[in-house]
């Protein structure tokens, strides 16, 4: 009777040990690479892959069920992932030499994946709060991509394919939606949007384009296209459901778009060199529509 109950207690405790146990896998393959992997927590799991030279790889995991992958193939990449909380995701993917990735996220079923493909790529992902979205692909050298979301189902998308891009985005609130695009040289994006409901898209193909987009309030849209070189764009939207679209092609073109109110739209086309608009709209249900061309 004693063994029966003896061998009872240590499948319980079996069973317990393992319904507990976090799980961790490292394969390294070349010289000097590093891998450093922290699980405090239950049900945690964590694979790296390295493959290449001097490539270094940190983990961090707190909480239950939070999920990470890393792999870098190359020289000298590095990643840094802090989980904190419950069902968070992380994908990050290094191909290439120098890039740099680091993704912190603290809360409930956060999710973000990295790819970065190139050299001296850069990108930084912090996520607080419930179910936000981050997606980052980096392809060429030298490209910058910093995220934020503080919240709740906030998304962000960033595609940089090129040299030196640099993308910021801020989202605080509930349920906002980012997208960036930028191909090229040198292009430029700042993204920030408070509030719910608020959705941003910029696209930006060429040489030294700027966009500044600053969204406060509720279900307001914007949109922006830049297409050549030195065009600059900025937008500002506070209120609720007003709508911006700016489309740049060419060169040196300039537009300012403010929106303060309920319901306003603007639409600014800007085709050729060196066009300037300014638009100021405060009210309600203002429209308004600027059409330049040298043609």
């Amino acid at each position: 009777m004693k063994k029966v109950v003896l061998s009872a207690l240590a499948l319980i405790a079996g069973t317990v040990m393992f319904a507990q146990s976090n799980d961790s896998n490292v394969l390294q393959f070349g010289l000097g690479n590093g891998s450093t992997v922290f699980q405090q927590g239950i049900l945690n799991d964590s694979d790296v892959f390295q493959f290449g030279v001097g490539n270094t790889s940190m983990v961090d995991q707190y909480g239950v069920l939070n999920q990470s992958a890393v792999l870098q193939v190359g020289a000298n990449n590095d990643s840094d992932v802090d989980q904190d909380g419950a069902l968070n995701g992380s994908l990050v993917v290094q191909l290439g030499q120098n890039n740099e990735s680091t993704v912190t996220q603290w809360g409930l079923a956060n999710g973000s994946t990295v790819l970065q493909v190139g050299n001296d790529n850069d990108s930084d992902v912090d996520q607080t709060g419930v179910l936000n979205t981050s997606s980052v692909t980096q392809i060429g050298d030298f490209n910058i991509s910093d995220v934020d979301q503080l919240g709740a189902f906030n998304t962000s998308d960033v595609d940089q394919n090129g040299f030196g891009n640099d993308s910021d985005v801020i989202q605080i609130g509930l349920g906002n939606n980012s997208d960036v695009d930028q191909m090229g040289v040198l292009n430029f994006s700042d993204v920030t949007q408070l509030g719910i409901g608020n959705g941003s898209t910029v696209y930006q193909d060429g040489l030294l384009n700027d966009s500044d987009v600053f969204q406060l309030g509720l279900g307001n849209q914007s949109f922006v296209g830049q297409i050549g070189w030195f065009n600059d764009s900025d937008v500002n939207q506070i209120g609720a459901l007003n709508g911006s679209l700016v489309l740049q092609m060419g060169l040196f073109n300039t537009s300012m778009v403010n929106q303060f109110g309920l319901g306003n739209t603007s639409v600014v086309g800007q085709f050729g060199l060196g066009h300037n608009s300014v638009v100021n709209q405060i009210g309600i249900g203002n429209g308004s529509l600027v059409v330049q061309t040298n043609l």
